[in-house]
């Protein structure tokens, strides 16, 4: 059975990469000129933004330890 720590890491990385993924889908449509375009394409640009972000804090906060405690991912 997998433990609690290990399901956070799964899934704070499943969040990243959708987000890292939404970004880089919204890209070529960020260099576009049509105004809708940069519209539609700027909103989920900052969506994706806001999941990777949060993914990362969620991982910094996942992996803090306690002063003098050795560093480990998967128990």
């Amino acid at each position: 059975m997998m433990s609690l720590k290990t399901i956070v890491l799964v899934g704070v990385s499943a969040v990243i990469i959708a987000g890292i993924g939404g970004m880089l889908f919204c890209l070529p449509f960020l260099f576009s000129s049509r105004i809708e375009d940069l519209v539609g394409a700027g909103f989920p640009f900052v969506g994706g933004a806001i999941l990777a972000g949060s993914g990362l804090i969620a991982l910094a906060i996942s992996l803090k330890t306690d002063k003098g405690e050795k560093l480990t991912i998967v128990d």
